[in-house]
């Protein structure tokens, strides 16, 4: 039991980065803050659904089989020890850039970067930051920003964070609604920064092939579907936090995923599942309390 929990810890915390996960807490302004009503320029929010081949693959997949689909991946990490084996691999050319972990052999967990954050980019001293970090721990963790612009734009509260270091590139961090939603290496806005893409699902055809292929729920598990779908297959999950991301609702959540004790932890953005993990047949109990 210990294995599949040292496993699912390795491909959650090695391939997903932590998400917007509880509520917006008021803060006060950062000094020397600026208004500005950059609204003229945003493009109003949008999102659009594309379709990407990460859709073809599903829970429990080959390694041999995802590199067929996706072909060779950019990057290639591998982790081998007492408790298995797990490589995660990283496409970040494709329409919506995607990781892959495959833990022994098999896929185990998919992560759409919605957020199109590349961190090869950006300078070490803003990793720390990550998406959905409060505005507080924002301050805490880099300092004052260098430069200061606020707005309300399209019926969100925009900030835009600009912070500096000797001898390395400026780093925009952009908060809406008191949660981080995008970092990128410089001082400019994106014009597109309100708008964001989601996965278009694949032919539910192909999932019913899968499900009487082995008959196992945990085949249909693909990236592009919808939380009733997901809620269908296994029922009410087991722990559910609600936020937001560009105004659009998130919901991080873990089931079980079948009767003999496998779980799975999910997240859905604006009803579209964009990334997910799990396998093994540990407890839930032991997952969440680290056993």
């Amino acid at each position: 039991m210990k294995r599949q929990a040292a496993m699912l810890m390795i491909v959650i915390t090695g391939m997903m980065a932590p998400g917007p996960l509880s509520p917006v807490t008021a803060q006060e302004y950062p000094a020397g803050a600026v208004s500005a009503s950059p609204e003229h320029i945003l493009l109003p929010p949008r999102v659009d659904r594309i379709a990407v081949r990460a859709t073809f693959l599903h829970w429990g997949m080959s390694g041999v089989d995802v590199e067929q689909i996706m072909g060779g991946p950019a990057d290639l990490q591998a982790y081998d020890g007492p408790s298995g084996n797990a490589r995660v691999l990283a496409y970040p050319a494709e329409p919506i850039a995607t990781k892959v972990s495959i833990c022994d052999g098999k896929v185990c967990a998919v992560r759409l970067d919605v957020a199109g954050v590349n961190d090869r980019a950006l300078p070490p001293y803003s990793r720390p930051v990550w998406l959905g970090m409060d505005r507080a721990s924002v301050l805490r963790i880099l300092g004052a920003p260098a430069e200061s612009r606020l707005c309300d734009c399209h019926g969100m509260k925009l900030e835009h964070w600009i912070f500096e270091r000797p001898g390395q590139p400026a780093v925009g961090v952009v908060l809406i609604d008191g949660r981080v939603a995008a970092k990128r290496v410089g001082n400019e806005l994106p014009s597109d920064i309100l708008t964001f893409t989601l996965p278009m699902s694949d032919d539910p055809a192909n999932e019913e092939t899968d499900a009487q292929a082995d008959g196992r729920a945990e085949r249909q598990v693909r990236v592009g579907m919808m939380r009733n779908d997901v809620e269908a297959l296994f029922g009410t999950p087991k722990l559910l936090v609600a936020s937001a991301f560009k105004g659009r609702p998130v919901h991080y959540a873990i089931y079980q995923t079948n009767p003999d004790g496998s779980f799975g932890s999910f997240t859905f953005i604006d009803g579209v599942l964009t990334e997910f993990a799990g396998g093994g047949t540990t407890p839930l109990g032991n997952i969440l309390s680290g056993g």
